[in-house]
């Protein structure tokens, strides 16, 4: 893979991606090992947290990672969006399904993990949540957090999680290993790439800045305690399987 400034990235032309720098954030992790999966040319960037990051924000309208760009087509941000374009740059080896019914089941667990009141969304916001009688940080402002949102995020993640579970359960009883279908989608790579969120891989595997580790490491006892084994083998499957590893932040 290859790195280039912020400002290399914005004049090049092809695939580029902006991830955050040294972190696990699983929407950028996920994204660049889907570009990996279909053996897209690209080149990455860093979005740098707890920064300004003017050029970014001033090409991509955002100050988060991660940005997919295209040639001259507009830089993008959000999930399925990046997904889509993926898929129109390499049709095979697919991460959507041909099939309606599996492609609905895709785009459903996609959203439920990447896309706002998700997976992930609900666990930043409890990442986010200050100590009582202190004010929300400049980390929490950013993505608007509520006291009322940050009430429900452990229960709605630990409800994801089961609905996971049980889906791979099932999946299990026909014979295959993955979330929808048989062989692998997108659902399967946000899955590897969010559980972050709930159990960190090791340094050796995901290598992120040790100053944030203990802050992932400190996922609430009631989430802990509701995590079904086959989730994390998933997780690990999937990495070992599709994903480079160590990760590259």
């Amino acid at each position: 893979m290859q790195y280039v400034d912020i400002e290399q990235a914005i004049n090049a032309d092809g695939l580029r991606i902006v991830i955050v720098k040294a972190m696990p954030s699983a929407w950028g992790v996920a994204a660049k090992a889907m570009i990996e999966f279909k053996s897209l040319d690209f080149v990455c960037a860093h979005q740098i947290p707890m920064s300004d990051n003017p050029e970014l924000l001033a090409w991509s309208g955002t100050n988060s990672g991660p940005v997919v760009a295209w040639n001259d087509e507009p830089p993008i941000n959000r999930w399925d969006d990046i997904l889509l374009l993926l898929e129109r740059l390499a049709p095979e080896p697919r991460l959507v399904p041909e099939s309606p019914a599996e492609r609905i089941e895709v785009f459903g667990i996609g959203r439920e993990i990447c896309g706002e009141l998700g997976f992930g969304w609900n666990r930043r916001i409890d990442l986010a949540r200050p100590a009582e009688g202190e004010e929300p940080s400049v980390f929490a402002q950013k993505y608007d957090y509520r006291d009322a949102e940050a009430a429900l995020a452990n229960s709605r993640v630990i409800a994801l999680m089961a609905e996971l579970a049980a889906r791979l359960k099932a999946q299990k009883e026909i014979g295959s290993d993955y979330l929808v279908g048989k062989s692998v989608t997108a659902a399967d790579f946000y899955w590897a790439a969010f559980s972050n969120f709930v159990v960190i891989q090791s340094h050796e595997e995901c290598p992120i800045n040790p100053d944030a580790r203990p802050m992932f490491e400190n996922t609430p006892a009631e989430i802990t305690a509701s995590i079904d084994p086959i989730l994390i083998e998933h997780r690990d499957r999937t990495m070992r399987k599709y994903y480079k590893l160590p990760l590259e932040l």
